[in-house]
């Protein structure tokens, strides 16, 4: 069985190692917001596990070739367990874009810690948007688990200079079940949906089916005993009855979690992106809503 994993990942990462010899220009750029996403799996010892990222990075001044990028926020999934990310990240961009390390902690709801290693190398620049392979590692109680990802990259220094006050052309809106029995922490599912990708000026609307009052709040990760979230004041519905909704309309990009502030373990993401292609990636750039089109067809 062990030697059948370490084959697979040797015959994944040569893909990887193909498709990187046709290199191309770098897209991260100086004093930029990005959402970088990807999807890939980590090798334990007896078994190959999906995994998922979503970072959100701010890059720095270029000197020399090298910058710097500060992770604001990220969610790293194993298996569907998700870790958020802790402070203290080192990200580096180097050779003008072209390649990016990041490595830091991230934890989970449990309390359970992970050390992340990842080296990304840019491996295209096509109408498909500019994708990176990410190789590295995942440290978790002393056990390390390889990791493989394939990342693609959203953002510009162009669009997080975007105002609020944007007109809207069209109204977007996606709806959140909460869902009966969700106030019962031995229930598997809490929200219809508990993680959406949605672009920049959507209404999200949250409907209590429970038959108990609901708070729906946005919030940092604390990981305080009994409090894992602290509010942000950013999203507060105050009491949601049974039966009602709330909605609101998100115009930031990039990560926003929301949990209920009586049920702390009822909680989700929001991950924001841009509707509009970026001038600073140019037209190949895919957007949230390239995305939801070209796999979510009916």
């Amino acid at each position: 069985m062990m030697k059948f994993l370490i084959l697979l990942l040797i015959l994944f990462s040569g893909i990887v190692l193909v498709s990187s010899l046709h290199q191309a220009d770098a897209k991260l750029l100086p004093n930029g917001g990005y959402i970088l996403q990807g999807n890939g799996f980590v090798v334990t010892k007896n078994s190959i596990e999906d995994s998922g990222l979503d970072l959100q990075l701010l890059t720095e001044k270029l000197v020399n070739g090298r910058m710097k990028a500060n992770l604001e926020d990220g969610i790293i999934s194993i298996s569907n367990d998700d870790y958020i990310s802790s402070s203290g990240w080192v990200s580096t961009v180097l050779r003008n874009g072209k390649f990016l390390i990041l490595a830091g902690s991230a934890e989970n709801s449990n309390g359970d810690e992970i050390s992340t290693n990842l080296f990304g190398r840019l491996i295209d620049d096509s109408k498909n948007g500019s994708v990176y392979s990410f190789t590295g590692k995942v440290t978790k109680n002393n056990e390390v688990m390889k990791v493989v990802y394939t990342a693609k990259i959203v953002g510009s220094n162009n669009i997080i200079e975007e105002t609020t006050e944007e007109k809207i052309t069209q109204e977007k809106t996606i709806q959140i079940n909460i869902l009966g029995g969700s106030s019962n922490p031995g229930n598997i599912k809490y929200y219809s949906l508990d993680t959406v990708t949605i672009t920049k000026g959507t209404i999200v609307v949250w409907k209590n089916e429970d038959s108990v009052p609901h708070t729906i709040m946005s919030g940092i990760a604390s990981f305080s005993a009994g409090k894992p979230f602290k509010s942000d004041g950013k999203i507060n519905s105050g009491e949601i009855a049974p039966g009602q909704t709330f909605k609101v309309t998100i115009n930031e990009l990039g990560i926003t979690r929301f949990f209920d502030s009586t049920y702390s373990w009822m909680d989700g993401v929001i991950i924001s992106l841009p509707e509009e292609k970026s001038k600073s990636l140019g037209k190949n750039t895919e957007t949230a809503l390239d995305i939801k089109n070209k796999y979510q067809k009916p």
